[in-house]
């Protein structure tokens, strides 16, 4: 109980703290629409030109870790905003709406930040650079105007399924693409 008591506090002092590194949300959002409107446009367009991907792997074990990174982020976008979002925790009068609001803020802070330790695993991988760097900064790009969205509580619950399908497009592409299995792992933020 006490640590449940303790860890709702903290990721909502995270989320205040984080929001005035918010400025290039919408931008990102805007993005994030377009590929929203057709996971095609990110699996059909060249991922990232051969110029800027490394010819040989950089860091050890990068796709490893690019898999554990990215499976925490899906897994705490799927745990915390999508299975709400089904649910209809986030529609006006919705019970525990704020409760909801607070963690899915948090998650989507989280999976940011997950996902961009991730996009650094892909730069540092020619198969994941080749294959996944542009759709992977367009699902962090989702990931952070999202969370703003939750914070600032103006929430079009459209862009939800938008970066649930860019999600699963990453997924998907990882997979076939680069050969990177991805296992959903999603945090605990107490409950």
């Amino acid at each position: 109980m006490f640590r449940r008591v303790l860890v709702l506090p903290v990721l909502l002092l995270a989320l205040v703290a984080a929001s005035g590194c918010g400025g290039g949300g919408e931008r990102a959002h805007e993005d994030g629409a377009r590929v929203a409107a057709g996971r095609g446009a990110a699996a059909g367009s060249p991922a990232a030109s051969p110029s800027s991907c490394p010819t040989e792997t950089t860091k050890r074990f990068a796709k490893t870790r690019f898999a554990a990174d990215a499976g925490l982020a899906i897994g705490a976008f799927h745990r915390y905003i999508w299975k709400p979002y089904q649910a209809g925790s986030f529609k006006q009068g919705a019970d525990g709406r704020t409760k909801a609001f607070a963690k899915a803020g948090a998650a989507g802070l989280f999976a940011a930040n997950r996902l961009n330790a991730a996009r650094k695993l892909i730069g540092a991988d020619p198969k994941l650079c080749n294959a996944l760097k542009v759709p992977a900064e367009k699902v962090a790009g989702m990931f952070s105007a999202l969370a703003g969205r939750f914070k600032s509580g103006q929430l079009d619950q459209s862009q939800i399924g938008s970066v649930n399908s860019a999600v699963d497009g990453l997924k998907s592409d990882a997979q076939s693409r680069a050969g990177a299995n991805i296992q959903e792992k999603a945090p605990n933020l107490g409950g």
